[in-house]
C-alpha cells in the first residue's frame, strides 16, 4: 500500500470539499495536513459551494500550479549486477499543473460533480521528453452523477471506494487503482485514481448496506521509465524489456458489497468483493522478443473493520483475507538437454493481512496518526526441489503523519515517517505550507530516503530531495 514500501510496483487523491472518504465509509478525519503531492486537490478543502450566506463562487473552482524539485545528493552504491553506478540528477521535476473542479447540485437530491487536471512538463523534469506524452498530459478524475434520496443514494461514473478505517496503511483499500510515478507522490491518498463505478447505498435502521459493480477494471499504469522510482529499465541481453499494458480478450468485472453500523463512539463494517489485482504481474517474454508477458488474476477479498473513539484518541482496526492472489516464483524446469533451470513463475496463495493505529488531535491545532500495517501468507511452502518461493512469509510498513497548524492557520507544518518494519526502507518527507492569501499558496519540502544494498529500492539510499510549489486558486 505504502510508496516506496510496496516494491516495484507502480501505484493522486481526488477528494475535496465532499470527500469520497467520508462518504464510503473511512473515519472522518482531516488528512489535508500530512498531504504530500503537489497536485492534489487541497485547494477544495473547507469550501463550502452551498453556503447561502456566503458570495457564490460558481460550479467551478481552478487551481494553477507550478512545481520544481531538484535532487540534491550525489552518492555511489553498488547495483545487484555488481557494478558501480552514481545517483546525481539535479532538477527532477518542473511542471505547470491545472486542476480544474465542478460541482454542481442542479436538484434537490442530485449532485453532479468532475475533476480533471493537466500538466505541461518543462525542460528540466524527468518527463520532459518522454515521447508517450508530447510535453504535456490530461487526466480525468472524476466525473460522477449522484441522486440522493431519504433511504438510498445512486451515484454513477469515475469515483473513488475507500474501505478501511487506518487513513494510508488500510489493507482493505483496495478496489481503486494506484500510481506512484514520483517521490512527489508517497501516500496512498495521493496515488489513489478513480474508476468507472455504479455504486447504490442504502440507510436502515439495522445499518448501512454499500455495494458496487465496475463494469471495466482498470490495472495500476505502467512503470515510467527514468522516472525517480523507476529509472533503468530491466535489461535481457542488453536490451531493455518492455512492460506492456493487458490486452483484454474477455469481458472483466469486480463487484462487492459492504455493511456497516455505528454505536456510541465506534463503528463496526463487514464486507466481500470479487475484484482483479491491481498491479499486473509479468513473467520472462517466450517468443523471442522483449515484451513482458503481463498477467491479471482474479480473487475474493472479506474483510472487518472496526474504530473506537476515546476522547480525542480514534483507534483503528482493519482486517482481509485474500483469496487466490498472485505471488512471485521460482520453478525448476528441464532445460532441454538433460538438465533444468529455474524460471520466473507465478503461483496463487491465500494471505492474512492486518492494519492497526490511531489517530490523536493533541490539540485544536495539532494532530498525530500512526499506522502499521502486517501481512501473512497462509501456508506458504518451504523452499523444494520443485518451487523457490521468492515471498517473505510475513511482510510490515508502518506510518507516522505529525502536523502543527500556526499563525491562525496561515502556515501548516508536516512530517511523514514511512518505513518497513524490518528497516530496509525509511522515507522522511518534511513540508511546510504557507497561505499568502485566500487566492496565493507557496509550499516547501524536504524528502529523505534510505534502502538498504538488498532491497529494490537500493538506488535511493542516502537521497535528499527538495521542491518548492506556488500555487494560485480562482
Amino acid at each position: 500500500m505504502l510508496f516506496p514500501f510496496s516494491g516495484l510496483s507502480a501505484q493522486q487523491d481526488d477528494n475535496a470539499d465532499f470527500p469520497d472518504d467520508v462518504e464510503f465509509g473511512s473515519p472522518d478525519f482531516d488528512s489535508s495536513a500530512f498531504d504530500a503531492a503537489a497536485f492534489d486537490d487541497s485547494m477544495f478543502d473547507g469550501a463550502d459551494l452551498f453556503d447561502a450566506d456566503t458570495e457564490d463562487p460558481g460550479n467551478f473552482r481552478f487551481q494553477l500550479s507550478q512545481q520544481m524539485v531538484a535532487h540534491l545528493s550525489k552518492h555511489t552504491y553498488r547495483t545487484p549486477a555488481g557494478t558501480t553506478d552514481t545517483q546525481h540528477r539535479g532538477l527532477e521535476n518542473s511542471r505547470l499543473g491545472l486542476n480544474i473542479r465542478y460541482q454542481n447540485p442542479f436538484a434537490v437530491g442530485w449532485l453532479l460533480q468532475g475533476s480533471g487536471q493537466l500538466r505541461a512538463y518543462l525542460p528540466g523534469d524527468y518527463e520532459h521528453d518522454n515521447p508517450g506524452r508530447d510535453g504535456w498530459e490530461w487526466r480525468l478524475n472524476e466525473l460522477f452523477l449522484q441522486r440522493s434520496g431519504e433511504r438510498n443514494s445512486f451515484s454513477f461514473g469515475r469515483q473513488t471506494i475507500v474501505w478501511g478505517e487506518t487513513i494510508g496503511m488500510s489493507v482493505l483499500d483496495v478496489i481503486n487503482t494506484t500510481e506512484y510515478r514520483d517521490l512527489t507522490i508517497i501516500d496512498i491518498e495521493d496515488a489513489r485514481l478513480n474508476q468507472w463505478l455504479a455504486i447504490w447505498d442504502h440507510f436502515g435502521d439495522n445499518g448501512n448496506w454499500s455495494s458496487f459493480i465496475n463494469l471495466y477494471p482498470e490495472f495500476d499504469p505502467v512503470p515510467v521509465t527514468g522516472s525517480p522510482v523507476f529509472p533503468e529499465p530491466v535489461q535481457i541481453n542488453g536490451q531493455p524489456l518492455r512492460l506492456g499494458s493487458h490486452d483484454r480478450d474477455r469481458e472483466l468485472f469486480e463487484a462487492g458489497t459492504r455493511w456497516n453500523r455505528s454505536f456510541t463512539g465506534s463503528d463496526i463494517a463487514v464486507m466481500a468483493a470479487w475484484l482483479y489485482e491491481n498491479t499486473l504481474r509479468y513473467t520472462p517474454p517466450i517468443d523471442g522478443t522483449h515484451r513482458a508477458q503481463s498477467h491479471i488474476n482474479d480473487y475474493a477479498l472479506l474483510g472487518f473493520s472496526s474504530n473506537r473513539a476515546i476522547d480525542r484518541l480514534l483507534l483503528t482496526f482493519d482486517l482481509a483475507y485474500n483469496h487466490g492472489v498472485f505471488v512471485d516464483t521460482l520453478r525448476r524446469v528441464p532445460d532441454g538437454d538433460g538438465g533444468s533451470m529455474w524460471l520466473p513463475a507465478l503461483d496463487e496463495q491465500n494471505r492474512l493481512s492486518m492494519a492497526a493505529g490511531f489517530e490523536y488531535g493533541i490539540s485544536a491545532t495539532r494532530q498525530i496518526s500512526l499506522g502499521i500495517q502486517a501481512q501473512r501468507f497462509v501456508g506458504l511452502p518451504r523452499d523444494t526441489d520443485a518451487m523457490q518461493w521468492l515471498n517473505r512469509d510475513s511482510t510490515g510498513n508502518a506510518l507516522l503523519r505529525y502536523s502543527h497548524s500556526l499563525r491562525n492557520e496561515e502556515l501548516m507544518l508536516s512530517t511523514t515517517v514511512q518505513a518497513a518494519l524490518d528497516g530496509d526502507q525509511v522515507l522522511l518527507n518534511l513540508m511546510a505550507d504557507y497561505r499568502l492569501s485566500d487566492a496565493w499558496e507557496v509550499a516547501g519540502q524536504l524528502i529523505l530516503t534510505h534502502a538498504s544494498d538488498d532491497n529494490a529500492l537500493y538506488f535511493l539510499d542516502r537521497d535528499v530531495r527538495a521542491g518548492l510549489t506556488l500555487s494560485w486558486s480562482f
